[in-house]
């Protein structure tokens, strides 16, 4: 009976401390966060985001390595601001919207690095190619949100740099007159709320 006293309580415990520190869903605050990427034109370079995507996050605070995140971004929504340009980009020739409306990730693993920094792989899916990607991912820790203070505010950032020819995002021929490079830099900030 006294075994059961003591053992009944530890349990309780071990049990409400890992439902604590169990992974958790958070919300994308996609008016203070944005996906942009960088693509040099001769010597110039286009920038240009995403405006339309949803994010799926698991964030374990205590351990960023339990973490998890799915992306799903609308083609479609890209601007570079310029009418003409993102016309171009969404026909056949590059994104092929219409065949092809949405561009998803799917993490994989979350590496710590050292301090708050880590390294996130995952699945990359582009008109329908899927690459397995790697990308440096800082945490910028979370605290409670000025407006709520009973919401808290997580923040991550992360740059990588894919080939787009790897997705066929394009045919090669503006690459080799040497009009637009085939690279393209990717830089994602996020905040995410609980």
């Amino acid at each position: 009976m006294k075994v059961r006293q003591i053992f009944l309580p530890i349990l309780i415990l071990l049990m409400a401390t890992t439902a604590y520190a169990a992974p958790t869903s958070w919300k994308i605050d996609t008016a203070h966060s944005g996906i942009y990427f960088d693509a040099k034109h001769i010597f110039a370079t286009i920038r240009g985001h995403f405006d339309d995507y949803t994010a799926t996050l698991t964030i374990d605070p205590d351990d960023i390595t339990q973490s998890s995140c799915q992306w799903t971004v609308q083609a479609k929504s890209i601007t570079t601001f310029n009418r003409k340009r993102d016309t171009h980009l969404r026909s056949e020739e590059f994104f092929d919207t219409g065949d092809y409306p949405t561009l998803t990730f799917q993490s994989t693993k979350i590496m710590a690095t050292g301090g708050n920094r880590y390294t996130i792989e995952g699945d990359l899916t582009i008109r329908g190619i899927t690459k397995k990607i790697s990308a440096p991912l800082i945490f910028h820790g979370i605290t409670p949100n000025p407006f709520k203070k009973r919401e808290q505010v997580s923040g991550f950032t992360t740059q990588f740099t894919i080939n787009r020819l790897d997705f066929k995002v394009g045919n090669g021929k503006f690459y080799t007159m040497g009009v637009m490079d085939k690279e393209v830099d990717v830089t994602i900030s996020l905040e995410a709320l609980k």
